[in-house]
């Protein structure tokens, strides 16, 4: 299959055949790479999108030519402009991306990722809807090569995408996208579920071992929460009113979270668990009409489910 496919091995394999080595060190391969044999001329051909006439510099990936423009790739990169400043010509001969004949050879990149990446570099070209692969191998292009507004693009496109939280954190360690990071910890360390154990390979034991210190932290913070009496604010009348009531929903509350932890499932499964709950409890008149709102205690639920301070806890954990 071609491109960059969305599974853990090949993503160790796209790091390492793309220039990046396991630290995410960046190492351009144009140039020095290029005069590693190249595919026979006979079985050449041109680009059907990217083979212009008025080009100057023609590569080649696999066995496909592109003639292509050293202006644009000059303008937007740091690292081809030192390129092409260096490539005079030595002993009269031909320079390396002159011709059909004498190409710049890019080695360990396929078709469809450097057609993904010139769609972005000539803007006319752009496709409106590009696969989320194509986008992954733009990403992996734009940073080995020092395209800052591609990789920009790149990454602001992923972003919205609805990726793995495993696969979103291997992208931002190989190519440095740390904002990727926290969000996607948290959503992990929500999940009641153990990880899979191809998942815990490929985010290594160090992240596995802080992702359970977050859950602990994330879930006796849940407990102390569900036995913490609301807020008056919650209440039409005092709040002292109703501590017998909240003593009763706060039994409620604690063994679904045990419940819930247990079986694992969403927030939203845990928030109607309780909500079932309570509903027996106004049922067998138990609770007082305030109490039995259904509508203040999803609120209350919501204070309990809250993101924002389990991203605290997340962010201390990993030290982000």
């Amino acid at each position: 299959m071609s491109g960059l496919l969305l599974d853990a091995a090949t993503i160790e394999q796209h790091k390492m055949s793309n220039g990046f080595g396991s630290s995410a060190t960046l190492v351009p391969q144009v140039g020095e790479s290029s005069r590693e044999s190249s595919p026979p001329r006979v079985a050449r051909q041109q680009s059907a999108e990217f083979y212009f006439a008025d080009g100057n510099v023609v590569f080649l990936v696999e066995r496909t030519l592109y003639r292509i423009h050293r202006s644009v790739l000059s303008r937007n990169s740091p690292f081809f402009r030192n390129l092409f400043s260096i490539s005079a010509p030595l002993d009269n001969k031909e320079v390396e991306g002159s011709s059909d004949d004498n190409p710049l050879h890019l080695p360990h990149i396929q078709v469809d990722q450097f057609d993904a990446f010139l769609s972005t570099v000539y803007p006319s070209w752009r496709p409106l809807n590009q696969s989320t692969e194509a986008i992954i191998n733009i990403l992996c292009l734009a940073t080995k090569w020092e395209f800052a507004t591609t990789r920009s693009y790149a990454i602001e496109l992923l972003t919205s995408r609805p990726l793995s939280p495993v696969l979103r954190i291997e992208l931002a360690r190989v190519y440095d996208v740390p904002t990727w990071l926290l969000s996607s910890y948290v959503e992990l360390a929500r999940i009641r579920t153990p990880l899979n154990e191809s998942d815990a390979d490929r985010l290594g034991l160090p992240t596995v071992l802080r992702l359970g210190r977050a859950r602990e932290a994330i879930l006796r913070q849940r407990f102390t929460r569900a036995l913490e009496a609301p807020k008056s604010d919650f209440f039409d009348v005092p709040a002292a009113r109703h501590m017998n009531c909240w003593r009763t929903l706060a039994r409620s509350l604690f063994l679904a979270l045990k419940n819930g932890e247990r079986a694992g499932g969403s927030d939203e499964d845990l928030v109607e668990e309780v909500l079932a709950a309570s509903r027996r409890l106004s049922e067998d008149e138990t609770l007082c009409h305030s109490c039995s709102d259904l509508h203040m205690f999803r609120a209350r639920c919501t204070r309990w489910l809250d993101i924002d301070s389990d991203a605290a806890i997340v962010a201390s954990v990993f030290n982000l």
